[in-house]
């Protein structure tokens, strides 16, 4: 027998949807907006409660990195944790959107009426950057969207991607995965309170 032993590290990530924008007061697909004046503040509470991050990654858009701001003086930047592409569908509101399409969408996974990124796409694009994170150890923070979260969370547990619509998460809402370099496993969903 080897005196060598095959550590494997455990990787701690807390996925956190970014504060709230523009969008979220008058249901519409995400844009590139800046965060609402408020939120900064919030996230800047939510970073004192909770316990240091080793590395924080964020989404490509403002109101991720300005979020992600709070939590690290120099937070990474990561595109595999950008928002769902909505093709035409971008900062339009949804009661805009023709039914029958929006409700394709909502049902089909390999859908894209919009001309952006199906749900299969984004489900595929965050499974492998988290799979990528398996065994890496230590503790981070990813600031992103609350699709992507609820995308995120539909793939750990093995969910239908149409599980998404069962799900609510709010600005600066949470999700806890721990890895044990094999799988991921929850560890917390919802509110920092």
């Amino acid at each position: 027998m080897s005196g060598k032993t095959n550590r494997i590290r455990a990787t701690r990530l807390t996925l956190l949807s970014r504060g709230a924008t523009a969008s979220n007061q008058q249901p519409r697909f995400s844009s590139d907006e800046p965060l609402l004046a408020k939120e900064l503040e919030r996230a800047t509470r939510l970073a004192r409660a909770l316990p240091a991050f080793e590395d924080v990654l964020h989404a490509p858009e403002a109101s991720a990195a300005e979020t992600a701001a709070a939590f690290s003086s120099k937070p990474t930047l990561c595109e595999a944790l950008r928002d769902v592409d909505y093709g035409r569908w971008n900062g339009v509101a949804v009661a805009d959107v023709a039914a029958d399409d929006l409700q394709r969408w909502m049902a089909d996974p390999l859908a894209a009426p919009h001309g952006g990124e199906s749900f299969e796409q984004v489900r595929e694009r965050v499974a492998a950057w988290l799979d990528g994170l398996h065994g890496t150890g230590g503790r981070r923070l990813a600031v992103t969207h609350g699709i992507v979260l609820k995308i995120v969370l539909a793939h750990v547990l093995s969910a239908p991607p149409t599980s998404v619509w069962r799900v609510d998460v709010e600005p600066l809402g949470l999700l806890s995965l721990t890895s044990d370099g094999r799988r991921w496993a929850l560890r917390h969903f919802g509110s920092a309170a």
